[in-house]
């Protein structure tokens, strides 16, 4: 999780889109209660999907973590990895059957198409502002979870 922050960080091309990526990126690992991308694969192939399942808080924090990483997204190619992180926080990495990768890349392709599309069309000023306070939102509700 820590080496997609900083890819993140890098591809955000600025303090302000590193601080939402790893923010949206702890509030994630809080969620799940680890940093590792495995771990959090796995409780996402035997629990489901993080944006249906768990207390309204915890579902809460995966749609502003996915959130604040949409709002987020860099004009261009970057916007690409922060809508596929967007969607490791509601739908996870792990597929364990066929309907697991149904859902696991409808949400990818929704979320990335999203993430291009915020990137082209919000300035970026008012976008980073709303990535913070997604972001801030998506750590609150991972805390209280």
């Amino acid at each position: 999780m820590v080496l997609l922050g900083v890819l993140l960080a890098l591809a955000g091309a600025g303090l302000s889109g590193a601080v939402v990526a790893a923010a949206a990126l702890a509030a994630v690992a809080l969620r799940w209660g680890s940093t590792s991308l495995d771990a959090i694969a796995g409780a996402q192939a035997v629990l489901g999907p993080g944006a249906v399942v768990g207390p309204a808080a915890a579902v809460g924090a995966s749609w502003a973590a996915a959130a604040a990483l949409v709002a987020a997204a860099p004009r261009g190619w970057p916007a690409v990895a922060f809508g596929a992180a967007g969607a490791l926080a509601l739908a996870g990495p792990a597929p364990g059957d066929a309907g697991d990768v149904a859902v696991r890349a409808a949400a990818t392709v929704a979320v990335v198409a999203v993430a291009v599309a915020a990137g082209r069309s919000l300035p970026r000023p008012a976008a980073l502002v709303a990535g913070l306070g997604l972001a801030g939102a998506a750590v609150g509700l991972a805390l209280v979870a």
